[in-house]
């Protein structure tokens, strides 16, 4: 049987751990040991940080569906690069198409203005009066 001093430290010590799981409840905090969920937590991180999951079944059943998503990832950043590329190079040639239409538009009317100068230098030759080479000038009466 228990004297009343071992059932005195005994209360004591049953009221400590009432006041500490309380503590626990209002802190929030959780104890590794105590609780099984945390246990499991901290098994399943140690076995993914000692590379332990690499040799479980269930990922070694995955692996092939691992590997075709890498595929499709790769192919995808492929394709956005090769997309990407093939847009500054239209751009490019849209930039030279857009340069010659101009030079096109000018030698056109370099070209119209020449075939005037002509036309009017026929048509002035034919009666007689030549094109000068200097400035006009007013004829005397």
């Amino acid at each position: 049987m228990e004297t009343a001093e071992e059932q005195a430290v005994g209360m004591e010590e049953k009221e400590n751990d009432v006041m500490m799981v309380e503590l626990e409840n209002v802190e929030g905090e959780k104890q590794p040991g105590k609780n099984g969920r945390s246990d499991k937590m901290a098994k399943g991180v140690a076995k993914v940080l000692g590379g332990d999951i690499l040799g479980d079944k269930l990922v070694v059943k995955q692996i092939p569906l691992l590997l075709l998503c890498m595929f499709f990832l790769l192919l995808l950043v492929s394709n956005r690069y090769k997309v990407e590329s093939l847009s500054r190079e239209k751009m490019a040639v849209l930039e030279r198409i857009n340069d010659l239409r101009e030079d096109r538009i000018q030698m056109q009317k370099q070209y119209q203005k020449s075939v005037k100068i002509s036309q009017i230098a026929e048509e002035l030759s034919e009666s007689g009066v030549g094109i000068t080479s200097g400035p006009p000038y007013e004829v005397e009466r």
